[in-house]
C-alpha cells in the first residue's frame, strides 16, 4: 500500500522506514512539529510545590520531553509525586528520563484518565498538568470538583504545516496515496482543514489507520468511512493495522 505518513520528525522518519520494510511505499509528509511552550518559566515553582501526595498528569510524549530538558537547564530534577501518562507510548517517555512507575489508563481519552483509582477524592491535593497549547479541557474541572487545586503548564506548543496553495494535497494524490496514518486528533483536523473542497472526496475516501478509539469517533465526524482502530501508536501497531486491509479491497 502506499500510506501517508504525517507525524511529526523524527517519529515520521522512523515509521516511514517501518513501513518500508514491511513492503509498503510510505509517502513521507510531517506535517506537525514542536517549539516550547509559553508557560515552561512556571514549571519551577509548580513541580517544587508539590509533595508526595500530589499528582503530575503528561498528556503526550512532547510533554514529558520538554519538562525533562526545562529541568535539565536549571539543574532541578522531576519531584517525588504520584505520575500519570495518558497513553504506553508517554509512559514509557517518563520511565527513559527515570520516572518510573507512571499509571498508564487503559482508555487514553480523559475520561480514562479521571477514571484512575486514587483520583476519586483529591481533598487538598495538588494536580499540575503538563500539555501543549490547549486541549485536555475536560480535566481540570473534574478533579477540581473532587477537591483537588489544578493547574495546567503549556509547557510546547504544536506548529502545524499550512498549504494555502493546496499542493501538498496535488502532490499526494499524484503519488497514489490510497491510506493515511493519523496519530492524534489535531493532525487529523489538521489534514482535513488542508483539502480544498475538490480534493476533500478523495481525502475521506482513504483507509485511515488512527491510535485510538477516540480519534475514531472524531474521523466519523468529519465524514471518514474506512477507518481501522491501532490501538496504540507505536510503529509495530500502526503497520498490524494496515496490513489488516488487502489492498485489493479498497474502492475508490
Amino acid at each position: 500500500m502506499i500510506p501517508l505518513v504525517v507525524r511529526p520528525e523524527p517519529q515520521a522518519s522512523s515509521l516511514s522506514q517501518a513501513l518500508l520494510a514491511a513492503g509498503h511505499q510510505p509517502v513521507t509528509s510531517p506535517l506537525l512539529s514542536f517549539v516550547e511552550g509559553n508557560e515552561l518559566n512556571r514549571l519551577p515553582a509548580l513541580l517544587s510545590s508539590l509533595s508526595s501526595a500530589d499528582y503530575v498528569i503528561a498528556v503526550s510524549v512532547q510533554a514529558v520531553n520538554f519538562t525533562h530538558t526545562a529541568l535539565q537547564s536549571k539543574g532541578l530534577v522531576w519531584p517525588k509525586a504520584h505520575y500519570i501518562a495518558v497513553g504506553e507510548a508517554t509512559g514509557n517517555a517518563f520511565a527513559t528520563v527515570g520516572v518510573l512507575g507512571a499509571a498508564v489508563p487503559d482508555d487514553p481519552r480523559s475520561e480514562g484518565i479521571i477514571a484512575l483509582p486514587g483520583l476519586d477524592e483529591l481533598t487538598e491535593r495538588r494536580v499540575v498538568i503538563l500539555r501543549g497549547n490547549g486541549g485536555r479541557h475536560m480535566i481540570a474541572p473534574t478533579l477540581t470538583g473532587r477537591g483537588a487545586r489544578v493547574d495546567y503548564c503549556e509547557v510546547y506548543r504544536r506548529q502545524y504545516l499550512q498549504d494555502p496553495d493546496g499542493k501538498l494535497l496535488k502532490s499526494w494524490q499524484s503519488q497514489g496515496v490510497d491510506s493515511i496514518i493519523i496519530t492524534s486528533g489535531g493532525l487529523l483536523s489538521h489534514i482535513v482543514q488542508l483539502a480544498t473542497a475538490s480534493a476533500k472526496d478523495w481525502l475521506l475516501s482513504r483507509l485511515l489507520i488512527v491510535p485510538s478509539i477516540r480519534v475514531v469517533e472524531e474521523a466519523k465526524e468529519l465524514g471518514f468511512t474506512q477507518i481501522i482502530n491501532a490501538e496504540g501508536a507505536s510503529n509495530q501497531a500502526l503497520i498490524a493495522a494496515l496490513d489488516e486491509r488487502n489492498p485489493n479491497d479498497r474502492q475508490d
